[in-house]
């Protein structure tokens, strides 16, 4: 038993707990989750709205490929005027905000650019002029927001060639216009696409040169910074060539020193295994989506787990991909936060519990030992009142002059009730008694009157039985002698001789006693021994039984004597029947009884119950049929009282055996020692 003072503080701690902890899990997993979830959302949100960004600010590639086209069917761009050719290509850029510039690059390798520059302070363009004759010259010209002049100055190590570069080569090669792959601009050394046109020379319709537009893509990178992807999350656009094209840490993209040729960091080379695991769950790379199509990926880096999405741009000019990513951690960090205050407040409900319920239980428990002090009495039969303190609460106060009350009724009832239990004990005793001596008198009436019955229906069975048999015997025994006899008054002698031995038989398996192995077979088989048409021969040591071996014994011999004469080898011509007894060193004695044919005949060839031929399994079988219903049963019992053991068998010849096996304790007595007792 527990004190409540210990339990009531336990409980209410153990209620508080579980339903936290159950309102904590469902909640935790819960917004796991929805967070999960939401950051899958997240990611996938963060890249199609830079794929939209992208797209739209790709749009005005289109334009520009509008416009080197016009450029390249018109004649101003082969006109001998330099100076005329750049005020246009500023014009065009004053015009296009999109465009960061624009030029001419001959076939001769001299070259005019225009773009939009701000390193020299005041300048807000840039123009580039190569001029390859008489000798190679690079001049560079900065110009004011009203495309005035501010400083121009010669570059002699200036090694630019337009006929080497990208744009050039692709649009020689197309012979139209064309969009180049990303690529670091020589100048500007920033990430961008052209659009190029080749040009022809009217006059000879051989290539005059090309003509290209530079859209600058860093834009894109400074959008990918804007986004809000968390502390540690990160977006790239990777091009086909898995080139990072732009970053949300721009500083990141282009690879290589002032004096070496730019280009474009690869997707594994910046140092951030989250974006290589992440664009590599896509099996095959960026072909492994159509345009337009976002996948989501789930990747551990270093033990830790992110969130990522890679979508495709729809153009099919433009085969990049958006990748954004942000860790689980980051994700889950609001709910953990809560989770940890939660737990927090948590606590310190657990702990203000356990200190109100032990007050409480400390205000409850003092009356209530009392009243269990109280009860303690009353169940030990004392009805004296105990001292119970004051109570705080109405019920406590009722059930405190509720047990009063009943103390004092129980000490007046408890009076009377001895003296009424101790008349009624005196009747109750005398009553038993005479119930007890009838119940006695009445169950052994019971006994004796059913094994009455029960022995008057064995008796009458047995009898019903043994005259049966008896009949049998006789009818058996009548038919073999009809046989032999060649009158009517033969016939009549043998069958009365016969008959008399029958009757001599009966009688020894009737009242058995202190009787030879042998006396006992020969009484049962003599009414057949003098028969010509059977063969029986006895052989065994001299062994004498007690009267209840020799009882049990006569009757399971008489019982396959008349099963014999009835259907087997004592009912034919040519029978034979064989009884050999034998006793071993342990004191069992063994009857061994054969039936068989001398003319190779069937010993049980017909149905006892018919008459008519069958085809039994066995011999065996056909015996069990022979020896069914109370003979059957009246073996059984006999071999069951002896403590024998009883074992049919088929013989190959056509006949049966049975063996029975038996202790006897007066089987080591001689014939002699039999006849001299009393």
């Amino acid at each position: 038993m527990r004190s409540l003072r210990v339990v009531l503080p336990l409980m209410l701690v153990a209620l508080q707990a579980i339903a936290i902890v159950v309102i904590f899990g469902l909640t935790t997993f819960a917004s796991e989750d929805v967070l999960l979830s939401y950051g899958d959302r997240l990611t996938q949100k963060f890249a199609q709205d830079t794929t939209a960004f992208t797209e739209s600010f790709l749009d005005p590639a289109d334009d520009a490929a509008a416009l080197s086209q016009r450029l390249a069917e018109s004649a101003v761009v082969t006109a001998t005027d330099p100076d005329r050719l750049i005020r246009y290509f500023y014009e065009i850029l004053r015009s296009k905000s999109d465009f960061s510039g624009i030029y001419y690059g001959a076939s001769d390798g001299s070259f005019i650019f225009v773009n939009r520059d701000h390193s020299v302070d005041g300048a807000t363009y840039r123009s580039k002029r190569i001029v390859t004759q008489p000798t190679r010259r690079v001049e560079l010209t900065y110009y004011n927001a009203l495309f005035e002049p501010i400083v121009k100055r010669d570059d002699p190590a200036d090694s630019f060639d337009p006929r080497q570069r990208i744009w050039y080569e692709d649009a020689v090669k197309a012979g139209t216009v064309v969009w180049t792959k990303p690529y670091v601009f020589f100048s500007a050394r920033r990430p961008g696409i052209t659009v190029a046109t080749p040009v022809t020379d009217p006059s000879s319709a051989k290539l005059a040169g090309v003509v290209g537009i530079d859209i600058e893509i860093d834009a894109v990178s400074h959008f990918l910074d804007s986004l809000e992807i968390g502390e540690n999350g990160s977006a790239a656009v990777i091009s086909e060539d898995g080139d990072i094209i732009a970053h949300r840490d721009a500083s990141v993209i282009v690879e290589g020193t002032a004096d070496e040729e730019p280009r474009f960091a690869r997707f594994d080379e910046i140092g951030d295994p989250t974006l290589v695991a992440v664009f590599e769950s896509l099996p095959s790379g960026i072909e492994s989506l159509a345009p337009g199509e976002a996948r989501l990926a789930r990747v551990e880096v270093d033990g830790s787990w992110w969130r990522g999405a890679v979508q495709r741009l729809r153009g099919s000019r433009t085969p990049w991909a958006v990748v954004t990513y942000l860790p689980e951690d980051e994700i889950l960090a609001p709910l953990k936060r809560v989770r940890d205050l939660g737990l927090g407040v948590s606590l310190l409900v657990l702990v203000l519990t356990a200190i109100a319920g032990a007050l409480f239980a400390r205000a409850v428990t003092r009356p209530i030992k009392a009243l269990a002090a109280q009860a303690d009495r009353i169940a030990d039969g004392r009805f004296e009142d105990v001292a119970i303190p004051s109570m705080y609460f109405t019920e406590l106060e009722r059930t405190k002059r509720a047990v009063r009350r009943a103390t004092r009724w129980l000490r007046e009832f408890m009076a009377r009730n001895e003296a009424l239990t101790s008349e009624l004990r005196q009747a109750g005793e005398a009553l038993e008694r005479r119930v007890d001596e009838r119940t006695s008198e009445l169950a052994k009436v019971n006994a004796e009157l059913a094994e009455a019955n029960e022995a008057s229906r064995l008796l009458a069975q047995e009898l019903d039985h043994r005259v049966k048999n008896l009949f049998a015997m006789t009818s058996a025994l009548v038919t073999l002698s009809a046989r032999e006899a060649g009158s009517a008054r033969e016939l009549k002698r043998i069958a009365c001789d016969r008959i008399a031995a029958l009757s001599r038989a009966h009688s020894t398996s009737k009242n058995p006693t202190t009787a030879p192995l042998r006396d006992i077979v020969e009484a049962i088989v003599r009414p057949f021994a003098d028969l010509d048409s059977v063969e029986v021969t006895l052989d065994g040591p001299a062994l004498v039984l007690d009267r209840g071996e020799a009882g049990s014994l006569s009757l399971i011999l008489y019982e396959l004597a008349t099963n014999a004469a009835k259907y087997g080898a004592l009912a034919k011509d040519g029978g034979r029947l064989a009884v050999d007894w034998s006793k071993s060193d342990d004191g069992v004695v063994h009857l061994v009884w054969t039936e068989t044919m001398r003319n190779g005949a069937k010993a049980y060839e017909r149905s006892p119950n018919t008459g008519e031929d069958d085809e039994p399994a066995s011999h065996e079988a056909e015996h069990a049929a022979a020896s069914s219903g109370f003979g059957s049963q009246l073996i059984d019992a006999m071999t069951t009282s002896l403590g024998a053991s009883l074992d049919k068998h088929d013989l190959a010849e056509g006949g049966i055996r049975i063996l029975l096996s038996f202790p006897s304790k007066e089987a080591d007595r001689t014939e002699q020692d039999g006849e001299a007792s009393p």
